[in-house]
C-alpha cells in the first residue's frame, strides 16, 4: 500500500477514472471500509443524530436516546409480519431498521471501494449551473462489535464495526457493513480517516465505467426495483 499516494489523492482529489483505479490498488491490502456521498459537504453523522432542524434533518427536537430506544421497540413490534426470519440480536434488529430507512445510530459502509464510488457518483449532479463534487470516505483499523455488544447496542461506548448477517440480498451484493456510534450527534472522525473528493465533472464518466464493471443499480439492488431503475438509466442515456 502506498500511503503517500493515498494522501496525495486526498489532497488533489479524484479527477479521473485512472485516479480511482490508483486508489483501488493502494487500498487493496484490506482492513478498509468505504462510504460514498453525493456531496463533498456532507459529514459523517448517523441519521439519528441529524437534529439541526433544517431541511433533510431526521429530527426537529434535541437528540434523545430514549426516543431512539422506543423507535427500535416499535419497529420490533410492528415489523415481524414482513420478515422472513427472526433476528438473533438487538443490533441485527437495528441493522434491519437502518437498512429500510429508519433513523438509527448506525452508518452504512461497504468493504468495496467500487461500491462506494457508485453511491458517491450516482446522485451527483449540477446545482445552479455548477457541478457538485462527490466524496468517498475511507476508514480502517476500527474494532469489531463483540458478541456481548450485539445485545446491548445502546451501551457501546465508542465507534465499532458491525458485520451483518446476509439478511437480505442487498447486503452481500453491496458488501455492506455498519459502524455504530455512541454519540450519534457528533461528527465521526476516527484516527485513520481519509476523504477523497471526486470532481463533479468526472462523476458521470466514473458511473459509466462502473456499469461496465457490473457495478450498477441492478447488481447492487438485486430485486425488481433495482432492475427497473437500472433499465430506466440505460434508456435515459440510450444504452440499448
Amino acid at each position: 500500500m502506498s500511503m503517500s499516494s493515498i494522501k496525495n489523492l486526498e489532497v488533489n482529489g479524484i479527477q479521473s477514472w485512472i485516479d480511482l483505479a490508483t486508489l483501488i490498488e493502494d487500498c487493496s491490502t484490506g482492513g478498509w471500509i468505504f462510504r460514498g456521498e453525493s456531496r463533498d459537504t456532507n459529514i459523517l453523522r448517523p441519521k439519528a443524530g441529524r437534529v439541526d432542524g433544517g431541511v433533510g434533518s431526521a429530527r426537529k427536537l434535541a437528540h434523545d436516546i430514549k426516543d431512539e430506544e422506543k423507535a427500535l421497540e416499535a419497529f420490533k413490534l410492528q415489523a415481524k409480519p414482513y420478515l422472513g426470519h427472526s433476528p438473533s440480536s438487538e443490533i441485527e434488529w437495528l441493522a434491519i431498521a437502518q437498512h429500510h430507512g429508519m433513523s438509527t445510530r448506525l452508518l452504512d459502509w461497504t468493504e468495496g471501494l467500487l461500491v462506494a464510488a457508485y453511491f458517491a457518483t450516482t446522485n451527483a449532479g449540477v446545482i445552479n449551473g455548477k457541478y457538485c463534487n462527490a466524496v468517498i470516505y475511507g476508514v480502517r483499523d476500527l474494532e469489531n462489535v463483540s458478541q456481548k455488544d450485539q445485545n446491548n447496542p445502546f451501551q457501546i461506548a465508542r465507534p465499532k464495526i458491525y458485520h451483518p448477517s446476509h439478511i437480505t440480498p442487498r447486503i452481500p451484493a453491496q458488501r455492506s457493513v455498519f459502524t455504530i456510534h455512541s454519540s450519534p450527534t457528533e461528527e465521526f472522525r476516527p484516527t485513520t480517516y481519509f476523504k477523497w473528493v471526486i470532481s463533479g465533472k468526472t462523476c458521470g464518466i466514473i458511473k459509466k465505467v462502473l456499469d461496465t464493471c457490473a457495478i450498477n443499480e441492478s447488481s447492487l439492488f438485486p430485486d425488481l426495483d433495482g432492475l427497473s431503475r437500472y433499465l430506466g438509466w440505460r434508456y435515459k442515456w440510450g444504452k440499448f
